[in-house]
């Protein structure tokens, strides 16, 4: 276990630093390496379950800055749970198929949709993202006084 990062404090201490996962807009290479093929195969193979409670994929925790990097990783939320713009969950296209395709003993690409899927990571961190700006801070009125 880690010692608590405000108890290191003076020489030689040692702690971890965390840091997000960052890509950037321009460049879905770094979509990639944050949330990579194999783990879109598997969180859209898990929310094909009809019984799932639990939904998986990545959610954005920035909005991107003037050079196009934001925050996001992978996620998970309960199926109860209010939609999110920041939430996003890839699900198997499978509607897609044709026919043929539909009809065929070979089972389709587990990756199937993956390069869309990245695209709307890329267009949601674009037009949802976090905006501190709008975000109530401490001296919000709303939040002063007793609360039951």
């Amino acid at each position: 276990m880690l010692p608590h990062p405000e108890r290191n404090v003076g020489k030689g201490a040692a702690f971890a630093i965390c840091t997000m996962p960052t890509a950037n807009i321009q460049f879905p290479d770094s979509l990639e390496r944050v949330y990579p093929p194999d783990a879109f195969a598997i969180d859209a193979a898990q929310n094909g379950h009809v019984t799932s409670q639990v939904v998986h994929g990545v959610r954005i925790l920035s909005a991107p800055n003037t050079s196009g990097y934001f925050d996001f990783e992978r996620a998970s939320q309960l199926a109860a749970e209010p939609k999110s713009s920041t939430f996003l969950a890839p699900y198997r296209r499978e509607a897609e198929l044709t026919d043929a395709e539909r009809d065929s003993t070979t089972p389709p690409d587990p990756r199937g949709g993956y390069e869309d899927f990245l695209a709307d990571i890329a267009a949601a961190a674009r037009q949802f993202g976090f905006k501190p700006d709008n975000s109530p801070g401490r001296n919000e009125p709303r939040l002063q006084g007793l609360r039951q």
